[in-house]
């Protein structure tokens, strides 16, 4: 178990500062976590009765590693998590048209691997440090009010209303909060193509390095396969359009591909898998903040899958936001920043970095999705051809980022 900043039985006494954060996804349990080590008293509302997908793997690139170094919790990520090998792009017959080992290059290049893992796991290391009892699950929220500076922000949940000094809306893409503060236009928009996700045991297949891959098919199919530490594999899929198969149309589509693909689908049952119609906020809200509330993760800048990038966006997103809204304590040897203006620096920190990075995603989902397929090869092949890792050196402006450091909670503890 891990445990950061524990609060003591005196410093429960403490007066402090109250945050409300709708949902319990990644994004708002890392900013409940983000802000308790500033000492806010915080409370996740979470509409499920369980915080995570069962079906769902993650990458963590090393601008998120940064950010959950910052929670104290970035080591533990690392011990649970696994580094993937080399791998790399294939075509259905299973010829490779790229080999790489984009960890490897990423690490010697900012310092920090990808590191692949469950997003439960993940979640469950967040909750193990923080206090018990800050997540309200199986509660879906309703309503808000932004609040000013002199008047609170309320969030409104099916058991009532309650009243913070800040808000943050994590619900998701869908977001109920952004929807209040931020109408249409702002709506999810579909980008063309269906997602399955999965976690399913290794059947074997893979080479003796536990090699993952992506295999890019005609019509703009894909395959990917991440292999995770328990010997399970996180694989998903794509196709065009809106497709609403289940096992029996994954089959379809690819179970006449290359090895370990058909073994996978084989066994496969449709509680194992996730479907969604790949969508983003294109364009995102106009600002990340009303009054008193923040947007954060996928409520702000939700983007496609492609790049790997939106569990990031929303780890670094917590550490940004929780060093601008200052110390949850109240006192006379406190500093009580001002909300509202805190939350305009947290718009002017996020929303330029997110918009690039939603964009480069875009344009990789178009490549890989969209492009005619003899024309992915040949770009394959070029970048086959160019020295070292061409993506890694293409990710610099991503993940070669810095979160800010976060102060500790207690200003004794800087003595």
């Amino acid at each position: 178990m891990v445990i950061i900043n524990p609060i003591s039985p005196e410093e429960a006494f403490v007066a402090r500062r109250r945050a409300l954060i709708a949902g319990g996804g990644l994004g708002g349990l890392t900013t409940a976590l983000a802000l308790h080590r500033r000492g806010w008293d915080v409370c996740v509302f979470e509409q499920a009765i369980t915080l995570e997908p069962v079906a769902a793997g993650i990458s963590v690139w090393p601008n998120g590693l940064r950010s959950l170094d910052r929670l104290g919790i970035g080591d533990a990520v690392r011990q649970i998590g696994r580094v993937p090998g080399p791998g790399g792009l294939r075509q259905p017959d299973g010829t490779w048209l790229i080999r790489n080992n984009i960890s490897a290059a990423v690490q010697e290049k900012f310092g920090d691997p990808v590191v692949a893992l469950h997003r439960a796991e993940l979640a469950n290391v967040i909750v193990q440090a923080l206090p018990f009892g800050v997540v309200r699950a199986d509660t879906r929220v309703t309503g808000v009010r932004a609040g000013d500076a002199g008047t609170p922000a309320t969030l409104i949940t099916e058991h009532g209303d309650d009243e913070g000094d800040l808000v943050v809306a994590a619900d998701g893409i869908r977001s109920v909060v952004r929807s209040l503060l931020f109408p249409s236009p702002e709506a999810p928009a579909p980008v063309g193509y269906t997602s399955w996700r999965m976690v399913v045991p290794d059947p074997g297949g893979l080479s003796p390095d536990d090699t993952g891959f992506e295999t890019w098919g005609p019509d703009g199919r894909r395959f990917a396969v991440m292999p995770l530490k328990d010997q399970g594999l996180y694989c998903y899929a794509t196709a065009p359009g809106d497709d609403d198969s289940g096992v029996e149309g994954l089959r379809q589509l690819f179970g006449d591909w290359h090895d370990p693909i058909p073994a996978l689908l084989e066994n496969l049952v449709e509680e194992q898998i996730m479907r969604h119609p790949v969508e983003e906020l294109n364009p995102g809200p106009s600002a990340f903040h009303q009054g008193r509330v923040a947007l954060i993760g996928d409520a702000a800048h939700a983007m496609t899958p492609d790049l790997g990038q939106g569990g990031s966006m929303a780890l670094e997103d917590a550490v940004v936001l929780a060093s601008l809204v200052g110390e949850g304590r109240v006192g006379a040897e406190f500093e009580n920043v001002p909300i509202p203006p805190a939350l305009e620096k947290f718009t002017a920190a996020r929303q330029e970095r997110t918009q690039m990075v939603a964009r480069r995603s875009r344009q990789l989902g178009r490549l890989s999705s969209a492009t005619p397929h003899r024309a992915q090869v040949l770009t394959a092949q070029v970048l086959n051809a160019l020295p070292g890792t061409p993506l890694a050196r293409g990710l610099h402006s991503i993940v070669n980022w810095e979160p800010p450091q976060l102060p500790p909670a207690d200003p004794r503890s800087r003595l």
